[in-house]
């Protein structure tokens, strides 16, 4: 057997084409060599698409995330570009959405295994509400004051009519980046990465004076910067990491400040209000990882990260109330500490060619070294209550999971696993919490047409004694209430997804899931919860110019809890229940070859939930909450050369929401509690976009 394979590998060197070299031979002339089946593109290549569009309506709720809000025109400007040249010189250059305010533009080159740079520039807009409406002056600053006419007795005292003016509450980011890595040898790579963050935004928040409320206008002016340095190596078999990074968060306003628009005979005193903001604070780490290869089959990789989270920011003043008499308080600041071990291994190992093993360990850690002090109270800045002790929450998670992949046949593949989860912490209601899961999947081919995957888990979470906290730490709580995160918990879920190749043309899929938790141990608090999905999916070649898809999804969330109003046993109990219809339907088509192409998507959204409470009285029911989405979407590509296009699209969406908790509250509607008035959002908006593509 050995000499054959010898005389095979001879014969096999024998018919290549090269000359045997001997101490005198020239090298042979290469330069006319050619790799015909891998070309590599010299230059500028890519394609860049400029145009306009137009956005008819101007709604929040429809321009949430895509930067879509306001009405009238935008630029659209997008591109991907990348250069190639001698030597292994490139770059990437990406651009989206430069015309909105979500826009990105990244580019990254340098020398391929010797050097990289890394630009980049990213914009993000989240439009929450423009329906809001407030007396407060100096919105979006850190004093909110009132115009003359307040305070008021009630709502219905304040010249509301007269000093209401609409706002909007919304979040924009923007986020500059730089970053270089150097390959000064085999194997070794020295990296570094810069990144800019400032967020600029309004934010809903409360504040109250006993039984009077109303509803405020945090200001959002963050910076966040963040620098990360690295040294890898890559070898044959062994990776490795080492990295250090540092986090720095900056906040512009160390509180708010608002004027009392409610007049309160029994507080003379309590005419402005103050709430402490996000404080200033940081945050280092560093990790190690490393990776080994074994064999073929067997590899084992590990990282551990050290980190450490500081606050030092000086307390603000207890209440800004001359009339309350408030102890000093026991520190000047918080001198807030807590170090963090984030560590995972993982083992993988195909001991046959059937058989795959995989275990993976992952140990979080939380020690919050913050120094514990009893704190002087103040209610609402009217009040002067019990002192309030604050709590070093500490924790330790020690996560496990085992799984085996085995291929029983040619078509059918098993896979089963148990993955444990054991939490320990300090100063909350439940030490140790215990969840073991099991689970098991098949996968299988039952023709050359027909595939189905079944998955099926089972877990138990248990916990030590429920024992609430003492109170003067915080508010006493009801001795039978149980925390969902922390409360004794069966969870059994199940998944069945099938396809099935109707013909050389039609693919159908259908799949079903379902999750159903008990919290059987829970006499106050969440006692069950059950999600429940259907979906199915179709592909159509109808011709070789057209293809069709449609899809249909169907899901139920049911959640029950129960409460009770007298601080006892239950005596209510509450159920909601959510229901999410989905049906959609794309076609493509190819109207004529090679010059235009056309396509549309329709796709239409239900859903509901139903609030239903009893109290062993007859009560009301709730009025179901609704909304409805229909959206159109065509688009064209009609190509006027080979590298010039005219792209466009059309974009149809209707919106419509019915909320009982906001319709028909009115700023004033409630006697204590002066609210924005927001209304639930509808919309019917148009967009409509036109562009040149250039591929180059």
């Amino acid at each position: 057997m050995k000499t054959s394979n010898q005389l095979l590998l001879l014969g096999m060197l024998s018919a290549l084409p090269v000359t045997v070299p001997v101490a005198d031979a020239a090298r042979p002339d290469t330069s006319k060599w050619e790799c015909k089946s891998c070309p590599v593109e010299q230059g500028w290549s890519g394609s860049v698409d400029v145009g306009a569009g137009n956005v008819s309506d101007k709604s929040a709720a429809f321009g949430e995330y895509n930067g879509l809000f306001r009405n009238g025109g935008f630029l659209v400007g997008d591109g991907a570009m990348q250069f190639r040249g001698p030597d292994a010189y490139y770059w990437n250059i990406y651009a989206s959405d430069l015309g909105l305010d979500t826009r990105k533009l990244n580019a990254e080159g340098g020398r391929q295994g010797r050097y990289k740079l890394l630009l980049g520039y990213e914009q993000f807009a989240h439009r929450i509400s423009d329906t809001s409406m407030t007396p407060f002056l100096g919105v979006g600053g850190a004093s909110l004051t009132l115009p003359p006419g307040f305070p008021g007795a009630t709502t219905a005292a304040m010249p509301l009519a007269a000093s209401l003016q609409r706002m909007e509450i919304n979040q924009d980011r923007k986020r500059s980046m730089i970053g270089a890595s150097w390959m000064p040898a085999n194997n070794w790579e020295y990296s570094f990465n810069y990144r800019h963050e400032t967020r600029d935004a309004t934010k809903r928040i409360a504040g109250s004076f006993f039984v009077y409320a109303a509803r405020l206008i945090e200001p959002v002016e963050y910076h966040t910067d963040q620098m990360d340095i690295a040294a890898s190596y890559t070898g044959g078999r062994l990776q490795a990491k080492l990295a250090y990074s540092v986090a720095r968060f900056r906040n512009d306003n160390d509180a708010l400040t608002w004027q009392n628009p409610f007049a309160v005979p029994a507080a003379p005193g309590a005419l402005s209000g103050q709430l402490a903001l996000a404080p200033d604070n940081q945050f280092h780490q560093v990790l190690a990882s490393a990776g080994y290869q074994f064999s073929e089959r067997t590899r084992v990789s590990a990282d551990i990260a050290w980190g450490r989270m500081t606050q030092n920011q000086a307390f603000p003043a207890s209440t800004l109330n001359a009339g309350l008499a408030v102890p000093a308080l026991p520190a000047s600041s918080l001198d807030g500490r807590a170090d963090t071990l984030d560590a995972n291994l993982k083992l993988t190992s195909a001991l046959t060619q059937r058989l795959r093993l995989s275990a993976i360990f992952v140990h979080n850690e939380r020690d919050n070294q913050t120094p514990r002090n009893s704190y002087p109270s103040v209610s609402t800045d009217m009040f002067l209550g019990i002192p309030r002790t604050n709590l070093p929450y500490s924790f330790t998670d020690d996560k496990l999971k085992l799984s085996a992949d085995y291929r029983l046949t040619a078509r059918t593949k098993l896979a089963a696993g148990y993955d444990q989860d054991r939490r320990k912490r300090t100063l909350q209601e439940v030490g140790t919490t215990d969840e073991d899961t099991v689970w098991g999947k098949i996968s299988t081919r039952f023709t050359d047409k027909v595939d189905m995957t079944l998955k099926l888990a089972h877990g138990e979470r248990k916990g030590s004694n429920y024992e609430p906290v003492p109170g003067g730490v915080r508010p006493p709580e009801n001795p039978l209430l149980r925390k969902y995160y922390m409360a004794n918990r069966d969870r059994d879920s199940a998944g069945l997804r099938i396809d099935f190749a109707a013909t050389d043309a039609i693919n159908v899929g259908f799949g079903a899931e379902s999750s159903k938790d008990d919290y059987s141990d829970s006499a106050i608090g969440l006692t069950s919860g059950r999600d429940r999905s259907l979906n199915a999916d179709v592909t159509w070649i109808v011709t070789e110019q057209t293809s069709l898809h449609l899809f249909a999804n169907r899901e139920e969330i049911k959640s029950t809890q129960r409460g009770s109003q007298a601080f006892s046993i239950p005596d209510w109990t509450g159920e909601n229940k959510d229901t999410i219809d989905t049906v959609g339907i794309g076609v493509k088509h190819a109207a004529i070859k090679d010059k235009l192409d056309i396509g549309a998507d329709y796709m239409v959204s239900r859903a509901k939930r139903d609030i239903k409470v009893e109290t062993g009285a007859a009560n009301p029911a709730f009025p179901t909450v609704s909304a409805s989405v229909d959206s159109l979407k065509l688009y064209a590509d009609y190509r006027l050369k080979d590298n010039v296009s005219l792209v466009g699209s059309y974009w149809y969406e209707d919106f419509d929401s019915s909320n009982w908790m906001l319709e028909g509250v009115a700023a004033g509607t409630i006697p204590n509690v002066l609210t924005f008035g927001e209304q639930t959002p509808r919309y019917r908006v148009n967009v409509v976009r036109f562009a040149v593509r250039y591929r180059f």
